[in-house]
């Protein structure tokens, strides 16, 4: 059991709710034991609020994808009581992925984001059944083109290979007998509904483009059940449940191995290296699936396992993850107190290497390593110069100041409030590193605090407005 200490609790807000604030440290740490802190963190809304377009023409989809990306950041940093929830839905929208590009409708992107926050830490398959008939994910793997007589297999084989599964654990004919349990569902392009009633002008189940027949699939006999329309919630019960990876599967180690178990061992892992670090322990994995498991795949008993395990407070786990380009946005937004209206440049996050809703594909965003090149810095020194400028904005007004979360300093604390010709600074350098720094919550080690200290003596003190700026660079706030 990890101890319940500041550095570990510190460690697992920034994993879960993106930003160690001190209001949380201090709530937190008068609870009686880790785990009641653990399920403090988990305890989320039941029924987060959603966004509300303000854009509502036909031609302003633009615009509402802006406002979409715009209040899920304002969730991760400032609006949301217990973030943990935020960062579920980020797990899974990178995970279960669709993308508003080809989806095409902020609406649609809406309703998936909205599914995954408020049943990010539910039950598993219920969640990926309803992902599955929702028209974001049938447009953007294809679904809504499925038909008997022309079987189109990127949902079936993405099911399988990326959402639930791992490639290798099924045959070519497992995918194929899924294609057809999935065929039928489509889509209104006029009013992005996907409706289940026997209303003809409407109806997006099409029983003639269905093929009904009976199928085995991962060692199950599939279309069973009487209901047409929930022939493909069939694969998904069996991938979870009953099925057997198959003798020609190309993974040799699983064949014959139960599906719900290799399902729960490939999702420990993926949740361990988003939420851990990219080396999961074996021992820590298993602990993960048997947790998985024995909650019939519910999110929240699997989640608390991880979050209680000694290995997540490890040394190695503690510096081996980088900041994604998103959580770190939020830190930024914390720090200043900001809503992301006013200061993301959403534009300059395609070249971080992550933009909000715009998965480069199906296989979702990497990590760490990934975010560490020349140009995905460069694009985070342009988001972080205008997140400094925002801090800037009363500066060289009358009685100018630096505004942070946590107040302010003036123009005159910075430079110097004497008159000529003593100049003689309100601040030592050391006070405004300091200073800033306390105001943003931002904590600096002892090397970085230096090196800004440095700086700050060998520049005019007419430029010590400008170290905010190279805080935002400082590697504290790249690392999770």
């Amino acid at each position: 059991m990890p101890l319940k200490n500041e550095r570990n609790v510190r460690h697992l807000l920034r994993r879960t709710e993106f930003i160690d604030r001190q209001s949380r440290v201090d709530e937190l740490m008068a609870l009686a034991s880790f785990e009641a802190i653990v399920d403090n963190i988990l305890d989320v809304p039941a029924n987060p609020p959603s966004v509300v377009f303000q854009n509502t023409g036909e031609d302003d989809n633009w615009r509402r994808g802006q406002e979409l990306a715009h209040f899920w950041f304002d969730r991760m940093a400032n609006d949301s009581p217990k973030p943990m929830q935020e960062k579920m839905a980020l797990f899974w929208h990178g995970h279960l992925v669709s993308e508003i590009g080809k989806v095409g409708s902020a609406v649609l992107m809406r309703e998936q984001i909205d599914l995954y926050r408020a049943n990010g830490l539910g039950n598993l398959r219920n969640m990926v059944k309803a992902m599955s008939i929702q028209v974001a994910m049938l447009r953007y793997l294809d679904n809504n083109r499925n038909e008997a007589d022309s079987p189109n297999q990127n949902f079936a084989r993405e099911l399988m290979e990326l959402f639930l599964l791992e490639v290798g654990n099924y045959t070519e004919a497992d995918v194929e007998a899924a294609t057809a349990a999935w065929t039928g569902h489509s889509d209104n392009w006029e009013t992005d509904e996907y409706v289940w009633l026997d209303d003809l002008p409407k109806q997006h189940w099409t029983p003639i483009y269905h093929d009904s027949s009976v199928k085995q699939f991962l060692g199950q006999t599939i279309n069973n059940t009487p209901d047409p329309r929930l022939h493909g919630d069939e694969t998904i019960d069996v991938i979870l449940g009953n099925g057997v990876v198959p003798a020609g599967a190309s993974n040799v180690h699983n064949r014959g191995r139960p599906t719900r178990l290799v399902a729960a061992e490939f999702l420990s892992r993926k949740l361990w290296v988003d939420f851990a670090n990219q080396t999961p322990p074996a021992a820590v994995i298993a602990a993960m699936r048997d947790a998985l498991v024995a909650a019939d795949f519910d999110v929240r008993p699997w989640v608390r396992t991880m979050l209680l395990r000694d290995e997540f407070y490890a040394d190695e786990v503690l510096t081996g993850l980088v900041r994604s380009p998103i959580d770190w946005i939020a830190s930024l937004l914390y720090a200043f107190n900001l809503p992301s209206e006013d200061v993301t440049p959403t534009w300059l996050l395609g070249n971080t290497g992550q933009e909000i809703l715009r998965p480069p594909n199906v296989s979702g965003w990497k990590i760490n390593g990934y975010y560490v090149n020349a140009s995905a810095m460069e694009a985070r020194a342009r988001i972080a110069q205008g997140f400094a400028w925002a801090a800037h904005r009363d500066y060289w007004s009358e009685g100018g100041y630096l505004q942070f979360r946590h107040g302010q300093l003036t123009r005159d604390e910075l430079t110097d409030a004497s008159p000529w010709p003593d100049y003689i600074p309100t601040m030592t350098n050391e006070q405004v590193v300091d200073n800033m720094a306390s105001l943003m919550e931002v904590a600096l080690t002892p090397s970085s605090r230096q090196q800004l200290i440095d700086h700050a003596a060998a520049s005019s003190r007419w430029d010590r407005n400008y170290l905010v700026f190279l805080i935002l660079l400082a590697p504290e706030l790249h690392v999770a």
